[in-house]
C-alpha cells in the first residue's frame, strides 16, 4: 500500500500543489554569423535543467521558469557549430539577452551512419531477436559527452551503458512506445535509412526526469517526426562504404511550417551492397517517409506520419576458432555457398513493417497542453534457413564435419587429412548447393493418404529444402500526455496508453531446392517414434499434408499482448535546488493462440491458452543541487516491477500452450549520484551507479546429450538419452555496479580533448534453478537443477572502456577527430547447463566427480574471457558554402585504423555438452569478431528554401 501511494504522490501533488517562487523568463534572437539573417528552428538547451526553447521564424526565443543566477545555454542547429553561451538571469528584470550568432559549419554527427550492432544469440528459436538490434546511434541526440563516445567510439565492440540490455531503454516516436511488446526491443530496421528526418530527437540517460514517459534504468529517448520541425529545404546525399552495405543514397524534402498552416516532408533512401564486409552477406534496403502538419487556428496541431524501410539482407554467422583457422580469416560466415558460379546466402533476412501515425498537439493555454497519438504497425519480418529430413547434415561447419572429431573420435593422421582437405578445396566450408539439388532431383517417392484423403502422391520429394521463419506482426497503440507549467516552480506531466499486438509467428516453404514437395511431418518424433503414425504430424487435422513454396507448415501461432499503462510526474525548481518525483502504474495480459492441432500435443496445442495478467509498479525521485552555475550535484533513485515479456511466459510457444509455473514480475532497483561541471572551456561529468535486477526468467533452446533417469511411476523410471529440449531458467538475479567519468576541454584555438571511462562490474547474484522440458513430449526431465552461475559474469559488452578524442575545429569549416578505444572486461556468454552438478559428476548418482580445481575442472566451470583490445578511429568534415543559399558537406570516418582484426566482441558457450567424456573442445565456444579497417564516406548538398 504504501508502493501504491508513492507511486500516485506526484497525481496528489497535481491537485493540492500550489507552491509560488521567484522564477524568471529569457529570451533573445539567433541569426547566421556570416549572413546576419535570423535562424528558425534553433534548439536552445538551459544545461542541466528541464528548460529550453526552439526560435521562431524571425529567430526569437524564449524561455520560461528560469532561477536568478548563472546559466550557461547550449545552441543547436543541424549543419552550425554547437555553440554555449554564460548568461546572468536576473531577478526583476527582463533579461534579453539580444542577438546570439551561431557559425555555419559541419555537423559532426550529420553525416555519421548509425550502422546497428546486430546481437546474435544461439538460440535459434528466438530468430526474430536478430533483428531487433542494440543501437547505439540513436543516442547521438544527447551533447553528453560519455553518451556520444558510447555512440560513436565505442559502441563497435557493442558496448551497453551500464551494461544494460536494451529492452531496459524506451525509445519513443511522438509520444508511442517502440519497444516490441514481444520481447521488449525496438526493430530500428522499421526506420533504417531516414536519418535526415529522425533528427528532431531527445534523449534522458540514466534515472532523470523525462516530460514523454516515466522511463527506467536505462534511460529514453524520443523522436519528434512532425514536418513543421524539420529544417526547411532540400537535400540530397550519397555514400559509400566498406561496411554492411556500401553504397547509400538519400533524398529528403521539407517546406518548414507555411504560411496557409501546412507543412511537408518527404524523404526516401537506397542502402546496397553485392557483398558487405562479411563475405556472402549482401545488403538491398529501401525506405520512404511521408510527415504532413496543419496548424488549426494557434492552438492545435494534426500530424500524420508514414514511413517504412524494406530490407533483404544477408545475415553472417558465429564460428568457433577452428573453422576461423581453417579459412583464414575471423569473418568466416558458414551461411552461404556458390550456385551456379553466383554466391547464395540460406540466411536472408527480408522485413517491411509501415508505421502509420497521427498525433494532435492542443495548446490549451500558455502553461497547458496536450499530445494525442494513435499508431499501427504491421507487415512481415522473416529469415531463411535450412531445413532437412532423413539426408546428411548440409551445414558446412558442423562438428562432425570438422578435423576436431576426427581428433576427438578417431585419430590424429585422419584429422590431419581433413585438414589438408579443407586447405586443399575452401569450398568444402561452404554451403553446397548443387548437392542438395541433385539429392532432391533423384529423391522419386509416393506419399500415401496425402492430407488425410485416403489418395497417394509420386512425385520429387525434397530432402533439402530453404524454410523461412516469420515473425509478422500488427500493433496498435494510443497515448496521451499532458504537460501544465503550474506555477513557476512546479510542472506537472502525466500520460496513460493502450497497447495491441498480435503477432504470426509460422514457417513458410521459400524454396524447394528442384523438388516438387516437402512432407510436413517431425523428423525428430519420427525418429524416436517409428511406428507412430499420429505424433509425429505437425498438423493432426491435415495429416501427411504436402506442403509447396508458400505453405506454411511446422508450427503456427499468435502470440497476443494487451497493454494498458499510466504515469505521473512533478518536477520542482527551487534558486538552489531542482527535484522531481515520478510514478507509473501498468496491467500486461498475455496469451498464445495455436492455428494448428499438433500430433504431440492434441489436446495443448490448438486454440486459446489462459490469459496471464501482471499488475506492475514504479516509483522513481531525484534530487539536484546547484552549488552554482558551473557545479550541480544529483541524486536519482527507483523501483520498479516490469512483467515479462511473452517469450518467458510459455515453455514452448511453437508446439503448445503451457505456461511456465509460478512466473513472477521482475523487480529493479537503482541509484545513481552525478556530479556534472560545466564552463565555456571545460566539461565534466562524474556517475556512480548500482542496480539490482530480481526475478528474472529466461527460457533457452538446445539440444544435451545427457543421459537422465525420469520417474514414471513410485517404482519405475526411464532413461533419456538426450534430446531437444527448452531449459527454463527462474530466480535469475544480477547487479550492475560502476562508474562513469567524462571530460571535455577547449586546449587553445581550434583544438579539444574529450575523453570518458566506464568502470563496472555486472555479475549474476544468484543460483537460478532450471526446469528442462523434453521439447518432443512436454516430459519433464529434470525439476529445479540448482545452476551454479553466482560472481559470473553479464555476457557480451565490454564492462571496461575508454575513448580518448583529440580534436581540431578550423576556421575555413572543417574539424578532423582522432579518436582512441580501448575495451577489456568482455565475457563470453555461458551455458547454465555446465554449471551444475550434472556436468562435472562421473556417474548416475554424482558420487564420483570431476577433481575440484583441476584443469577439467575449470575448463568446464570457468567463464572465458575475451583478451583485451584497442582502436584507433579517424573522424573529418569540410564544409563548402556555394552562394547565399547552397551548401556542400563532406565526412569521411575510417574506423580501426590499424586494422587489428583479432578483437573478440562477443560469443557464447554452445547448448550442448559432451556429458560422456567432459570434453569441452567437442562442442567449443564460437566468436564475433569485431570489423577490421573499415571507412564512410559521405557527400551532402543542401539548398535552403
Amino acid at each position: 500500500m504504501k508502493f501504491q501511494i508513492l507511486t500516485f504522490l506526484p497525481l496528489l501533488i497535481f491537485f493540492f500543489g500550489n507552491v509560488q517562487a521567484q522564477n524568471f523568463s529569457l529570451k533573445g534572437q539567433v541569426q547566421d554569423e556570416n549572413t546576419q539573417k535570423p535562424l528558425a528552428g534553433v534548439s536552445v538547451i538551459v544545461q542541466y535543467t528541464n528548460k529550453g526553447g526552439i526560435s521562431d521564424a524571425q529567430g526569437f526565443f524564449q524561455i520560461d521558469g528560469l532561477k536568478a543566477g548563472e546559466q550557461v545555454l547550449l545552441f543547436e542547429l543541424e549543419d552550425y557549430q554547437n555553440y554555449e553561451q554564460e548568461v546572468v538571469v536576473k531577478a526583476n528584470e527582463e533579461n534579453d539577452i539580444g542577438i546570439v550568432n551561431i557559425t555555419a559549419g559541419q555537423d559532426e554527427t550529420e553525416s555519421q551512419d548509425f550502422i546497428p550492432v546486430i546481437t546474435i544469440n544461439d538460440d535459434q528459436f528466438s530468430e526474430q531477436d536478430n533483428a531487433a538490434q542494440t543501437v547505439s546511434g540513436l543516442l547521438s541526440a544527447s551533447r553528453d559527452v560519455f553518451v556520444n563516445a558510447a555512440a560513436f567510439n565505442l559502441g563497435a565492440a557493442r558496448f551497453r551503458i551500464r551494461g544494460y540490455d536494451s529492452n531496459y531503454t524506451g525509445v519513443f516516436m511522438n509520444g508511442i512506445p517502440m519497444n516490441e511488446l514481444e520481447n521488449g526491443r525496438t526493430f530500428w530496421s522499421a526506420w533504417g535509412g531516414l536519418n535526415d528526418v529522425f533528427r528532431n530527437r531527445s534523449f534522458s540517460d540514466g534515472i532523470n526526469a523525462t516530460d514523454f514517459t516515466f522511463g527506467g534504468v536505462g534511460g529514453a529517448s524520443h523522436i519528434d517526426t512532425r514536418a513543421s520541425q524539420q529544417r526547411r529545404g532540400l537535400r540530397f546525399s550519397y555514400a559509400q562504404a566498406s561496411r554492411s552495405y556500401t553504397n547509400r543514397a538519400m533524398a529528403t524534402y521539407n517546406t518548414g511550417m507555411q504560411s496557409n498552416g501546412w507543412a511537408l516532408s518527404l524523404s526516401a533512401s537506397r542502402r546496397w551492397a553485392q557483398e558487405g564486409y562479411v563475405p556472402g552477406s549482401f545488403y538491398d534496403a529501401y525506405s520512404y517517409f511521408l510527415s504532413v502538419d496543419k496548424k488549426i487556428a494557434k492552438e492545435h496541431l494534426v500530424n500524420f506520419t508514414l514511413f517504412g524501410a524494406p530490407t533483404k539482407r544477408g545475415r553472417s554467422s558465429a564460428g568457433t576458432q577452428e573453422v576461423y583457422d581453417l579459412a583464414g580469416t575471423n569473418y568466416y560466415n558458414s551461411y552461404w555457398g556458390y550456385q551456379s558460379g553466383e554466391v547464395r546466402n540460406s540466411r536472408v533476412a527480408n522485413a517491411h513493417q509501415p508505421v502509420l501515425m497521427l498525433r494532435h498537439d492542443w495548446k490549451i493555454n500558455a502553461s497547458e497542453k496536450l499530445t494525442t497519438s494513435v499508431s499501427y504497425q504491421f507487415g512481415r519480418n522473416g529469415s531463411t534457413a535450412l531445413d532437412w529430413y532423413d539426408a546428411p547434415e548440409p551445414r558446412p561447419d558442423y562438428y562432425r564435419h570438422l578435423p576436431s572429431a576426427a581428433r576427438n573420435y578417431i585419430n590424429t593422421e585422419d584429422s590431419l587429412a581433413i585438414v589438408n582437405a579443407f586447405l586443399n578445396d575452401p569450398n568444402l566450408l561452404q554451403v553446397d548447393w548443387h548437392s542438395m539439388y541433385n539429392i532432391n532431383r533423384g529423391n522419386l517417392e509416393t506419399i500415401e493418404n496425402v492430407n488425410g484423403s485416403g489418395e497417394s502422391l509420386t512425385g520429387l520429394r525434397s530432402q533439402y529444402i530453404i524454410e523461412e521463419r516469420r515473425f509478422d506482426s500488427r500493433e496498435a497503440n494510443a497515448s496521451m500526455i499532458y504537460e501544465n507549467i503550474m506555477n513557476k516552480v512546479l510542472t506537472f506531466h502525466a500520460g496513460a496508453g493502450l497497447q495491441y499486438y498480435r503477432g504470426e509467428n509460422y514457417k513458410i516453404v521459400n524454396d524447394l531446392l528442384g523438388g516438387d514437395f516437402y512432407l510436413d511431418i517431425d523428423k525428430f518424433i519420427e525418429r524416436d517414434n517409428p511406428g507412430s503414425t499420429t505424433l509425429s504430424q505437425s498438423d493432426l487435422d491435415t495429416p501427411n499434408r504436402i506442403v509447396r513454396v508458400g505453405d506454411r507448415f511446422g508450427y503456427d501461432y499468435d502470440p497476443n499482448v494487451r497493454k494498458a499503462y499510466a504515469w505521473t510526474q512533478a518536477s520542482f525548481s527551487f534558486p538552489k535546488m531542482d527535484a522531481f518525483i515520478a510514478g507509473d502504474f501498468s496491467s500486461t495480459g498475455f496469451w498464445r493462440t495455436g492455428n494448428i492441432r499438433n500430433g504431440k500435443f492434441p489436446n495443448s496445442s490448438l486454440g486459446a491458452s489462459d490469459l496471464e495478467v501482471f499488475f506492475n509498479f514504479g516509483a522513481k525521485a531525484g534530487l539536484t543541487y546547484k552549488v552554482d552555475g558551473r557545479n550541480y550535484i544529483s541524486a536519482n533513485a527507483l523501483v520498479r516491477t516490469r512483467a515479462p515479456f511473452f517469450r518467458q511466459v510459455f515453455t514452448s510457444p511453437r508446439t503448445r500452450n503451457e505456461i511456465v509455473p509460478d512466473l513472477v514480475s521482475e523487480k529493479i532497483t537503482a541509484g545513481e549520484l552525478v556530479y556534472n561541471y560545466r564552463s565555456p572551456y571545460l566539461k565534466a561529468k562524474a556517475s556512480a551507479y548500482y542496480t539490482l535486477f530480481e526475478d528474472q526468467t529466461e527460457i533457452k533452446a538446445f539440444f544435451i546429450d545427457e543421459d537422465i533417469d525420469v520417474p514414471i511411476s513410485d517404482a519405475a523410471s526411464q532413461t533419456i538419452s538426450g534430446g531437444f529440449v527448452n531449459y527454463l531458467l527462474r530466480g535469475i538475479d544480477k547487479q550492475h555496479f560502476g562508474v562513469e567519468l567524462a571530460a571535455e576541454a577547449r586546449l587553445f584555438g581550434g583544438l579539444s580533448l574529450s575523453a570518458v571511462a566506464a568502470l563496472g562490474q555486472y555479475t549474476f547474484t544468484s543460483r537460478p534453478t532450471a526446469d528442462i522440458y523434453l521439447d518432443n513430449s512436454s516430459l519433464l526431465l529434470v525439476e529445479d537443477r540448482t545452476v551454479y552461475a553466482k560472481n559470473f559474469y553479464v555476457p557480451n559488452t565490454p564492462q571496461t572502456a575508454y575513448s580518448a578524442t583529440l580534436k581540431y575545429e578550423g576556421k575555413q569549416y572543417w574539424f578532423a577527430n582522432l579518436s582512441f578505444n580501448y575495451f577489456d572486461d568482455i565475457w563470453i556468454d555461458f551455458n547454465p547447463n555446465r554449471r551444475t552438478d550434472a556436468a562435472v559428476s562421473l556417474d548416475e548418482r554424482g558420487i564420483d566427480r570431476v577433481a575440484q580445481g583441476s584443469k577439467l575442472w575449470n575448463d568446464i566451470i570457468f567463464q572465458e574471457k575475451a583478451p583485451s583490445g584497442y582502436t584507433l578511429d579517424f573522424f573529418a568534415g569540410k564544409s563548402f558554402k556555394l552562394g547565399s543559399n547552397y551548401f556542400l558537406n563532406l565526412t569521411a570516418s575510417v574506423n580501426n585504423i590499424l586494422d587489428n582484426q583479432n578483437l573478440i566482441i562477443g560469443g557464447f558457450e554452445q547448448g550442448r555438452f559432451d556429458f560422456d567424456e567432459k570434453n569441452v573442445e567437442v562442442f567449443p565456444n564460437r566468436y564475433y569478431y569485431m570489423y577490421g579497417l573499415n571507412y564512410f564516406l559521405n557527400a551532402t548538398f543542401r539548398i535552403n528554401l
